[in-house]
């Protein structure tokens, strides 16, 4: 069946998410990128798929896409000049791929991936692929009018705290500056060296893509970690020292009683959502037995043994546990 739109490039439903056309998007980028495709039509096929992504992914280009479609592609609402043509057709931005060996790991680190440095975070435009002394894929998705869009990689702690970052861009270097606690998917603006007040041919827009962190998962606006207390921790609460992102520590309280997989909750320090509000730092309680426990430890182990009402065995299933099994049966 022929793809007659930007929808069935990517293979989603007219009301998908972003989330779900970025999964979508990275998926087929992967599947048909020409560096690990080999078949005649897989850089055509590429391009189709940036060129869906580059608009379906932003919302403001999603939403006149979808009033121009009410009209077929090539006409705009009011039977005026073309808008979009059919995929492949009508895509003005530009588009590069290198031929160099794509880098070990994510494939994504095609789009502006680590450099190995701290202190530099980089991309290139140069529409050959690499730079020499560089590690990362270059890679270019073209905007509307002329203008370009980029993924840039950074640390969860950029992103938190913030800051200047420097990054080649062809033969320019240019200051991409963050606003704290960024979000992922955050686009930023850097003018080109026409006239600011325009949006020239040679402005970027800079798409955030915050990498895996060691301790925190992002998501939305949240940064999710997990929580490992010890059982007497659980049983007598107490209070524990929780670093953020930026390198602070805030002191977070364990209530007595508390069990695994309970959460804990740190509002208004996560990262900027889409609305404009803040989200949360969420900790999943993890209830960790120590591997190694000292003999006097296991005495005190034996004592509460002894003294404990508690009995082991099978517990018994609630009202909604039944429900569910006789639905799965």
């Amino acid at each position: 069946m022929a793809e007659t739109g930007y929808y069935d490039v990517l293979g989603v439903s007219k009301d998908a998410s972003r989330q779900d056309i970025k999964k979508a998007y990275q998926k087929l980028a992967k599947q048909w990128h020409p560096d690990v495709n080999k078949a005649p039509e897989a850089e055509e096929r590429f391009k189709k798929i940036a060129e869906a992504y580059e608009t379906l992914g932003n919302e403001e280009k999603r939403k006149a896409y979808n009033e121009a479609a009410k009209y077929g592609f090539g006409r705009g609402p009011s039977g005026g000049s073309a808008s979009w043509g059919a995929p492949g057709e009508g895509w003005s931005g530009s588009y590069s791929f290198g031929g160099a060996d794509i880098p070990d790991g994510d494939l994504f680190e095609m789009f502006f991936g680590s450099r190995g440095a701290a202190d530099r975070t980089g991309f290139d435009f140069n529409p050959g692929g690499r730079r020499p002394g560089t590690g990362g894929f270059a890679g270019v998705m073209g905007g509307m009018g002329g203008m370009m869009e980029a993924r840039l990689d950074i640390t969860l702690e950029q992103a938190y705290k913030g800051g200047a970052v420097t990054v080649q861009a062809g033969e320019r270097t240019v200051t991409v500056n963050i606003p704290p606690r960024s979000g992922d998917g955050t686009v930023i603006s850097v003018p080109g060296s026409g006239d600011r007040g325009r949006r020239g041919e040679d402005e970027m827009l800079i798409i955030l893509n915050i990498r895996a962190h060691e301790t925190y998962e992002v998501s939305g606006g949240d940064l999710r970690g997990i929580l490992q207390i010890a059982p007497w921790q659980a049983v007598l609460g107490g209070a524990v020292k929780v670093s953020l992102p930026d390198g602070s520590a805030v002191k977070l309280k364990i209530p007595a009683g508390i069990r695994s997989g309970r959460t804990l909750r740190i509002p208004g320090k996560g990262l900027k959502r889409e609305n404009g509000s803040y989200g949360d730092v969420l900790f999943d309680i993890e209830l960790v037995v120590p591997e190694h426990v000292s003999e006097a430890e296991k005495q005190l182990y034996r004592q509460l043994e002894h003294s404990s009402s508690f009995q082991a065995g099978a517990k018994k299933r609630g009202a909604e546990d039944k429900r569910r099994g006789a639905a799965a049966g």
